[in-house]
């Protein structure tokens, strides 16, 4: 480094960390082990859990956490050198907000002192002994990672979980910029739909309420996760999501295709790797618009003429 190179310093990254404690016994089937159904949180409520979890204080080991989340979330009592380490798990999802870069400890014991319960009933349903070679489906999905790590007799593995996770944008847009009117889709274009089941068929769909309204009902050969606020909201083929972090860390590593509507479309075009596009030749009335493309930030990488209504199917990458 020159003295007309200065000294560039960035800062590190911050993790929110967390110990994660797995309780297990011999069962009639096998081992099993102890989880909690959440509810009462802003997070993942309806979700199996481990039996006991919780963010690392200041000052405080992985370890410690975990006896003190034990006393606190299921009443047992439990000493450090018993616990085991099962896995360290690092997890992001693709808004890259410093409350979702987080680096999780799971750890793992036989030894306890108490009958376990759910000692924070307004955080947890249940708790319930589950045969760890037959967890339920709802087993928010990092956790399911470790356990199953757990289960092929992992110690101390390293993993990771939403790194690979890569946004597409993908929307049919008006001249004016309009996709909508908030509860319907303002026109029926046959050739866009066969588009659009071409583009997304085999991968995850996330999408609002709305959007889910307007279509009427899960595509075939997709997943389709829906983001409400309504706790008690439910559909056939939908698999519900209280935020849109959430719907993301559901959604896993690969491609994720971003359906709308447009408070969802506002909140992760800075943050998406792609937009598909097409443009209608029309201007109808509606209040939702898709979030204006700063062509100095994307660039156009494809370019499929379209017919009648449909003025052409593009393809912009991030530059």
């Amino acid at each position: 480094m020159t003295q007309a190179e200065p000294a560039r310093r960035s800062r590190p990254a911050a993790l929110v960390p967390a110990t994660y404690v797995i309780l297990r016994r011999e069962g009639a089937s096998g081992t099993e082990v102890l989880l909690q159904l959440r509810q009462g949180t802003p997070y993942m409520d309806g979700w199996w859990a481990c039996g006991a979890a919780g963010h690392v204080e200041p000052g405080e080991s992985f370890w410690r956490a975990g006896v003190r989340e034990a006393a606190e979330e299921i009443g047992v009592g439990l000493s450090e050198d018993d616990l085991e380490h099962v896995a360290t798990l690092q997890r992001t999802v693709a808004l890259p907000y410093p409350r979702e870069q987080r680096v999780d400890v799971f750890v793992t014991t036989e030894l306890w002192e108490g009958q376990p319960r759910a000692a924070e009933a307004d955080r947890a349903a249940e708790v319930r002994w589950w045969p760890l070679d037959d967890l339920p489906e709802r087993v928010v999905p990092h956790e399911r990672r470790a356990l199953e790590a757990l289960a092929a007799g992992a110690r101390g593995a390293l993993l990771t979980h939403g790194f690979a996770q890569r946004l597409a944008l993908i929307a049919a847009v008006g001249r004016n910029g309009v996709i909508g009117d908030g509860s319907a889709m303002p026109w029926h274009l046959p050739e866009d739909l066969r588009f659009f089941k071409e583009t997304t068929m085999g991968g995850v769909l996330v999408m609002g309420r709305g959007t889910w309204d307007s279509i009427g009902r899960a595509l075939p050969g997709r997943r389709t996760i829906v983001v409400t606020r309504q706790r008690d909201w439910s559909a056939p083929g939908a698999e519900v999501a209280h935020s849109l972090s959430e719907a993301l860390l559901m959604a896993g590593d690969g491609e994720v295709f971003v359906a709308g509507g447009g408070e969802i479309y506002a909140q992760t075009i800075e943050h998406a790797h792609r937009l598909v596009l097409t443009e209608v030749d029309l201007e109808p009335e509606g209040s939702t618009r898709f979030p204006e493309v700063d062509q100095e930030r994307w660039t156009e990488t494809r370019r499929q003429p379209g017919s009648g209504d449909i003025k052409a199917w593009v393809t912009w990458d991030r530059r």
